[in-house]
Order: C-alpha cells, then structure tokens, then sequence
C-alpha cells in the first residue's frame, strides 16, 4: 500500500503516543494525560493498515475489535471484555483496536444496546469487573490473581486506539468549503471544534480520547498516478493499449478495493484476450 503524505502524518503520530504510552510517561500532579488516539477518515483509506503497522513497530500484539464482533457481558459466550483481559494476560504489551467506532449506535431502549454500551465505557476508562473475571476464568496451575495484580497491567500494557469514518462529517458543507475528503479545503479545516459542532461523533464517544484527532485521508491525485506505477497496474494497462489516470479512480467509491477492483478487471482482461475471447473493460 503506498504511504502517502496522509498516512506518513498520521502513523507518526500514531507512534509517538504509543511510545510515550509504553514507556510509562510521568505523571503531572492532578493532571490524566489521554494517550488513546482516535482516527478519523473514509471507508478504505488506510486506517486499519496504520493502527496495524504501529503495533508491529511498537512489538505490541495487536487485537481488533469491532461492532459485528461485540459480545456483551452477561450474554452468551464469553464477553468481549473477558476475551480483552485474557489477552492483556498473555501479552506483555497490547494494541487494542476498537475499530468502525461509527456503527457503534448506542441504543439504551434495548438492553444488548445498553450492555454493549456499558461495556464501551468500561473498556475505555480501564474499569474491568475483575471479580468476576478471575471467578470465571480458569487459569489452570497457576494461582488465581487478585484484582489489585491485573489494574497495573491494565494501566501499563492495554494502549487503545479507536478509528471511525463518520462518513457525514464531511459532507457537511456543500459547494467549495465543503469539508469533504479531496476537496480544495485544507485537512485540518476538519479539526475538532467541527467535529463537535457537526454533532455526528458523540461527546461521550469524544472524552474518552485524546483531544486532537488523527484524520487520514485518500491519496491525492499525484500519490494515485504513484500507485498506479508501482502497483503494477499502468503497465499492465499499457500492455493492452490502455491508458489509465488518476482521474478514472474515485476512492470515495470503496478506498483501496477500488484499486482492487480495477486491477482485477485488467488482469482479466489480458486473460480472455490470451484465450482469444477479447472484450473491452470498462474501467469506471
């Protein structure tokens, strides 16, 4: 995948905070520094790569987490939060990500909505039901823990990372000072007083990260004709007398799939026309 200026900005960012997270930062009399960070960006521009990319640098294994695999506590299987804490015991440092924090719809009218909520907010502020955890879980030979020896684990091992697209975020202008991904406004007009002004991300969701959001965006147009070279798509394009630009790309349609989508459609292409079945693609 190519690093683009976006993707360059934001991972080292990224980085940064789960160094400083991992090596114990100081501590400032009554003040919490908020070490977990939260991307913002389209569908398929990166944010997962990057969230990923970081805990392979930070040694850190890596557990993801979305809504589609959310189990509540108190359901049936064993909770998300349980699963969490069993990895943070097998670890000795762990990237959690919550990712797709945007389908995250609390509904407190339902109770899998309320549960699952409850459970949001614990995670995030490092409070885990230990008692239970310990009692319902089978640690083998080795002695049960007491709550007191897994809280300072928590503190120190357990970096989160949240991502979203909060797709409508962006469309919330119209005409040149859209706020739109790829329009002709700067990136950080998108900055966080117009997060909490567009209203789409809720505050609850917004306190429990660090203040300054990561935004990861497409590629420019430039950084898409250098992705089309070092794909290994332009030549393959070429080959069939077929020209391809940024302009015939629109990533707003599904992010890197759309690459994925165009590439498979040449190498296709070059198939039939090996077995004499020639057809013309449409690339669009």
């Amino acid at each position: 995948m190519l690093d683009t200026q976006s993707h360059a900005t934001a991972y080292q960012k990224l980085l940064s905070i789960g160094e400083l997270f991992f090596r114990s930062p100081p501590r400032l009399p009554n003040v919490k520094l908020r070490l977990s960070p939260l991307l913002v960006g389209p569908t398929g521009a990166g944010k997962s790569y990057l969230v990923e990319r970081t805990g392979r640098t930070l040694d850190a294994a890596y557990f993801k987490i979305t809504r589609g695999d959310w189990l509540v506590t108190g359901g049936r299987g064993r909770s998300t939060t349980f699963q969490i804490l069993d990895f943070l015991l097998a670890h000795p440092r762990v990237l959690l990500h919550l990712d797709e924090l945007d389908k995250f719809q609390i509904d407190f009218r339902h109770e899998w909505g309320a549960a699952m909520a409850a459970d949001l907010w614990n995670i995030l502020d490092g409070k885990f039901q230990l008692d239970a955890y310990i009692r319902e879980t089978d640690f083998g030979d080795a002695a049960k823990p007491k709550p007191a020896e897994i809280v300072p684990l928590v503190q120190k091992r357990l970096w989160i990372v949240g991502s979203g697209t909060w797709q409508d975020l962006f469309v919330q202008r119209r005409e040149r000072k859209s706020l739109g991904f790829g329009s002709p406004v700067e990136s950080d007009t998108v900055n966080l007083e117009a997060v909490a002004k567009a209203g789409v991300i809720s505050p609850e969701l917004l306190h429990r990260f660090a203040g300054d959001l990561i935004f990861v965006e497409y590629p420019t147009p430039e950084e898409t004709e250098e992705l089309l070279e070092s794909s290994g798509i332009g030549e393959l394009a070429r080959s069939l007398q077929m020209k391809i630009t940024a302009a015939d790309l629109d990533w707003s349609h599904g992010g890197i799939r759309v690459l994925e989508t165009l590439a498979t459609r040449l190498v296709l292409e070059r198939h039939m026309r090996e077995r004499g079945q020639h057809r013309e693609i449409d690339i669009a």
